[in-house]
């Protein structure tokens, strides 16, 4: 079987034409020169033959006899001689060999040949060589040249006739005859010489071919080496440019594109590296994945937010999957999804170029549980405020009514009334404030008037502010503060507000009978004051949220008690004001402890 090597068959290629070229040189030669000598043979022989004929002319024939033998070497070929009547005069010793007899003067004419002559077609010269209608022919003057078999010689002939003319018109003629052989020598040498040359011509021409085929193939394969390094990735090889033809020139050709590759290649990568920086620095997930569920790619964010490990294989979920079924199909998709308690809003859309109905998407996800829970405590907090509003406000209307209608009995029954006007507007005058609070907490306008604070007596005051009002609720108040409890820098009036959130807060939850405790120490570079209470506990589940705005736990509590959910929001922000911390523990049905942390130091500059 033939190599598929290229090598191989450009080496067939051009060793197959040089074959072909030379056998048709071949031929074409071998018949030129074979032409060429015939051509040459009868011309000489012509020539010999008229000379022969003008040197016989006139002669006597009975001369003649034994003449032809000397003539034949002298021409070097055959020699016959005939009278004319076309019978033989005299004839050379190979003609006479040819015939298998002698033929002398003894057969020169009698009456059988006379006979033969006049009455038959069959010629006594013609049996040798030239049939009747060549006599004729060469006895009517004209010259004849016969090529052919001859039976009497058994080989092929060459014979010229050429007419012996005197004045009276013609006497005989002169026939040379010559075997082909000796031409076909001659033509035989000539192939043969022919040949040898054909053969060291073809060897030669197998070597440069080979040699050729090599170094025309020596830089495809390395165009080949070079283009399966640049399928690896690899665009450092090149290909050596060896001349300036074809070749070199696709070399060359091989070697920019290398070039531009690499280049396009590198600049594609930053471009994916870039790319893949920001999709891995996401807040958001980025998720993209198959039709039939298999992830394609996840970023750390999207394994995050829904706690899975998504390598690429991998298949989602069946509840995550039907968002995202509408994308895969073609259209995009927007919505939300709720997995392992947390609310996600995702938005797919199918990736282009792939066969509709069968398409890959990719989906971003974001995590709105903490979007949606400040929705709903704003939805609460409106509610909050606007029955807030609308209660103090509806006493307060409905009491000054009633004074400026003179419905009070008495200045007793005036002034009762004129109290609850009061109370009711020192609980809106709070509410306002909390709000303006938070507001300027949320602008960073919360200015803080820093100076020397001794916590001990600061929070003794506080306890005995409040104790009144939680005796009227029925709560014990306890306080435990140490007397060796370090000074602060702090805003004391914030300080105060602090503790008063606290003890509402505390207040609220806490059942008739039940005990609110203060207490204070050092921890470490810190003082820790808590506030703990006997009160509902807070569920678990709203740990988390209990600092943030607006929330409340028991609401219907909160709104009965007058509770805004914004006083444990603005404990945290004026601890972190303070550059402290805030935490809670609570159990539920036992009762919650609230703390804060300050620093000792505070660097009223920074503060």
């Amino acid at each position: 079987m033939i190599s598929k090597s290229i090598t191989t068959k450009l080496w067939l290629l051009l060793v197959s034409l040089v074959v072909v070229s030379l056998l048709a040189i071949g031929l074409s030669l071998h018949q030129l020169l074979g032409n060429y000598y015939y051509r040459q043979q009868v011309e000489d022989m012509l020539a010999t033959g008229e000379m022969l004929a003008q040197s016989l002319a006139g002669a006597d024939a009975g001369n003649l006899a034994g003449q032809a033998e000397i003539l034949s070497k002298a021409a070097g070929t055959g020699v016959m001689i005939i009278d004319r009547q076309g019978l033989v005069i005299s004839c050379s010793s190979d003609a006479g060999t040819g015939m298998g007899m002698g033929m002398g003067m003894g057969m020169r004419m009698g009456p059988g040949w006379s006979h033969g002559l006049h009455q038959q077609d069959n010629w006594p010269a013609a049996g040798m060589h030239l049939d009747g209608d060549e006599i004729r022919q060469v006895l009517a003057g004209n010259t004849v040249i016969k090529r052919g078999y001859q039976d009497i010689f058994n080989t092929r002939m060459l014979i010229v006739a050429v007419p012996i003319k005197a004045a009276g018109g013609v006497d005989g003629a002169v026939i040379l005859f010559a075997p082909e052989a000796s031409l076909s020598a001659a033509i035989a040498a000539v192939d043969r010489l022919i040949l040898y040359s054909g053969v060291g011509a073809v060897l030669l021409a197998t070597l440069l071919a080979l040699f050729a085929a090599r170094r025309v193939t020596r830089s495809l394969k390395q165009m080949s080496l070079a283009a399966r390094q640049m399928a690896r990735g690899d665009f450092s090889g090149r290909v050596p440019v060896t001349s300036e033809d074809e070749l070199g020139q696709l070399a060359g050709s091989f070697n920019f594109l290398a070039e531009e590759l690499a280049r396009t290649v590198a600049a594609l990568s930053r471009e994916k590296e870039k790319l893949d920086r920001v999709v891995r620095g996401m807040t958001d997930g980025v998720l993209a994945f198959a039709p039939d569920g298999r992830v394609l790619f996840a970023n750390p964010q999207a394994e995050k937010l829904l706690g899975l490990s998504l390598p690429p294989g991998s298949v989602l979920p069946a509840e995550l999957l039907a968002p995202f079924r509408a994308a895969a199909e073609g259209e995009g998709a927007a919505g939300e999804i709720r997995w392992r308690q947390q609310i996600f809003a995702v938005r797919a859309a199918p990736l282009q170029g792939e066969e509709p109905g069968r398409q890959a998407a990719v989906a971003i996800i974001q995590d709105i549980t903490a979007q949606k829970q400040l929705e709903q405590l704003r939805r609460e907090f409106l509610a909050s405020v606007s029955h807030d509003l609308r209660t103090p406000l509806s006493f307060i209307q409905g009491y000054a009514e009633a004074l400026a209608d003179g419905l009070a009995a008495g200045e007793k029954e005036r002034q009762e009334y004129t109290n609850f006007i009061l109370a009711e507007a020192g609980r809106l005058r709070r509410l306002v404030d909390d709000l303006f609070d938070l507001n300027k907490m949320a602008a960073g306008q919360l200015s803080l008037e820093m100076a020397d604070v001794d916590a001990g007596e600061l929070l003794a005051g506080v306890a005995r502010k409040y104790r009144p009002l939680l005796a009227e609720h029925k709560l014990e108040l306890e306080v435990e503060i140490p007397p060796s409890l370090p000074g602060i820098r702090a805003d004391a009036g914030r300080l105060e507000q602090i503790m008063a959130n606290l003890l509402d807060n505390a207040r609220h939850h806490t059942p008739p009978g039940g005990r609110i405790r203060i207490t204070a120490g050092r921890a470490g570079n810190e003082i820790k004051v808590s506030v703990a209470d006997t009160g509902s506990g807070i569920p678990p589940e709203d740990l988390p949220y209990i600092w943030e705005r607006f929330y409340k736990v028991d609401k219907s509590r909160s709104r009965r008690d007058g509770g805004s959910g914004l006083g444990l929001a603005i404990v945290k922000s004026l601890v972190e004001a303070h550059g402290g911390r805030v935490e809670v523990e609570s159990q539920l049905g036992k009762g919650s402890t609230f703390s804060f942390y300050l620093p000792l130091h505070i660097d009223s500059e920074n503060s």
